[in-house]
């Protein structure tokens, strides 16, 4: 026999911190809320104004999940079980229609025999579930029939985060319904994801998170679109160490749906490639943009591979084909068009004289695509031991910093310098003392670095670290699913605020 309906459905705004967050569900058109009672009686809201909240979610249309949580389950309720019970039984009269009780504490007993509609829950703040754990929580949550099963354990890898979406998937027709994903960074993606693979919810703070990993309700509502995922939505995503605080899915998801592609652009944050490729399918990924530190990777897993990232051993791009019996991957490099996009739109000359400051993969990526432009480039580099093995490896010139002289059309910082606010320039600020030469920033998450106010202060044009972002997303757009972009419609994406 198929259940009905889950009584609260889509991405569920939690309101946490104040009376003002259902004021924000109703503006972000939500249909369902969770109140965290135990956060709001912390935070000063009395038993009453609480059930008074709840009546008015609900004379205001909105389907409420009530949760009043224990400190062993990661809340700040540390009064009686009997106390937890009256006020969820008073908040199911005022209009609640799930309350979320843990399924190894007292209350969900209690609950259920008082016929309450429970979501019975299970949280591991310290690591996942193994297999044969999570099949034993299964079976004794679903033994006493709740509404549902919540089963949330963190993840410390991919698979882990794969592993709760497929325990979503398997559920039976005739089975309690099941909500679940994996807390911590390694997890997020899966709180985006869940709900394509079953889950009737899935939970977004208004403010500040109230869970490790959970995304802002702005984020997983207007650019992931989350409610709207399904069983046919095409995955694509950017993998890297740091992801989730990448704007790459910013510039992806708006074309995406622009276009009506049923599809969704992750933020996969991995600490093992091998990992991330272990688990393709069963992600349903068909597309991949790269970051440090997996770019030479990247191309070693790729069955072929375009002639930029051969020349360079790395590759930002990988797109998966399974038309044949075995599985293809090609390797693409479009950091080539990030670099000489933005250079074209303020120059024609073909044989520009460009300094390359630093001998990581951001140097390397932009001397191999400098080079295959006609420019004439040389390497700049604090400390010869790493340094000058990398340009001869390139095949240009390599020098100290200190030899760095006002000679050259373009400076591109391609070290981390001015990642942090506070962050020196690479250069002397004399080296733009002529207000011709181009200064091309490549770190994108500040777009006020030291090395860019001193060529600004003497005039010269200035290239940001978004313009390259955003030009070798537009080709990569083209790569992942065959339709055109413009550099245009992506700078527009890139200024809109979620």
């Amino acid at each position: 026999m198929t259940r009905p309906p889950f009584p609260v459905n889509g991405v569920i705004g939690i309101v946490a911190n104040s009376t003002d967050e259902l004021r924000q569900a109703n503006e972000a058109g939500l249909s369902s809320i969770e109140v965290r009672a135990d956060l709001l009686l912390k935070a000063g809201l009395s038993v009453a104004g609480l059930l008074g909240l709840v009546r008015q979610a609900r004379t205001q249309g909105l389907n409420v999940l009530f949760t009043l949580r224990h400190p062993s389950h990661g809340g700040v309720f540390e009064g009686a079980e009997e106390d937890r019970l009256a006020i969820n039984l008073d908040a199911i009269a005022a209009g609640v229609q799930v309350v979320d009780a843990e399924w190894d504490l007292p209350v969900s007993s209690m609950l259920l025999e008082a016929g309450a509609p429970v979501l019975l829950s299970c949280h591991n703040f310290d690591r996942m579930l193994s297999p044969r754990e999570l099949e034993d929580v299964t079976a004794k949550m679903s033994s006493v029939n709740p509404l549902g099963l919540k089963v949330v354990p963190t993840a410390s890898s991919i698979a882990d985060a794969t592993d709760m979406l497929e325990w979503v998937s398997a559920r039976a027709d005739d089975e309690p319904h099941r909500i679940g994903f994996a807390m911590g960074p390694l997890g997020a993606t899966s709180r985006i994801l869940t709900i394509a693979y079953g889950a009737p919810i899935t939970y977004a703070a208004f403010s500040e998170s109230v869970a490790p990993g959970q995304i802002a309700l702005n984020e997983l509502v207007g650019l992931y679109r989350a409610h709207e995922l399904n069983a046919e939505t095409r995955c694509f995503g950017i993998v890297g160490t740091h992801t989730l605080a990448s704007r790459s899915p910013h510039l992806h998801n708006p074309a995406l749906h622009k276009r009506n592609i049923n599809a969704v652009y992750l933020p996969l944050q991995i600490e093992h490639f091998d990992d991330l490729l272990n688990n393709a399918a069963r992600l349903r990924l068909d597309g991949l943009g790269i970051t440090i530190p997996f770019k030479e990777a990247a191309l070693a897993a790729s069955t072929k591979a375009d002639d930029r990232s051969k020349s360079c051993g790395a590759s930002n791009t990988l797109v998966f084909d399974r038309s044949r019996d075995m599985e293809a991957l090609a390797a693409y490099n479009t950091d080539f068009d990030g670099v000489l996009t933005p250079i074209r739109r303020l120059t024609d000359d073909d044989e520009l004289r460009v300094a390359v400051i630093g001998n990581g993969g951001a140097a390397r990526g932009a001397v191999d695509a400098l080079r295959s432009s006609g420019a004439h480039v040389k390497l700049f580099f604090r400390n010869p031991a790493r340094g000058a093995p990398v340009a001869t490896a390139l095949g240009v010139e390599g020098a100290t910093l200190d030899r760095l002289s006002t000679d050259y059309d373009v400076y591109i910082n391609a070290t981390p310098l001015g990642t942090r606010l506070d962050d020196p320039s690479p250069v002397p600020a004399d080296v733009f003392s002529s207000g011709r030469s181009i200064a091309f920033e490549m770190i994108y998450q500040n777009p006020e670095t030291r090395f860019l106010k001193d060529a600004q202060d003497a005039g010269a044009p200035t290239i940001e670290g978004m313009q390259m972002l955003v030009a070798q997303a537009v080709e990569q757009f083209r790569h992942l699913t065959g339709e055109s972009a413009t550099v245009p419609e992506f700078e527009a994406y890139s200024n809109a605020s979620w």
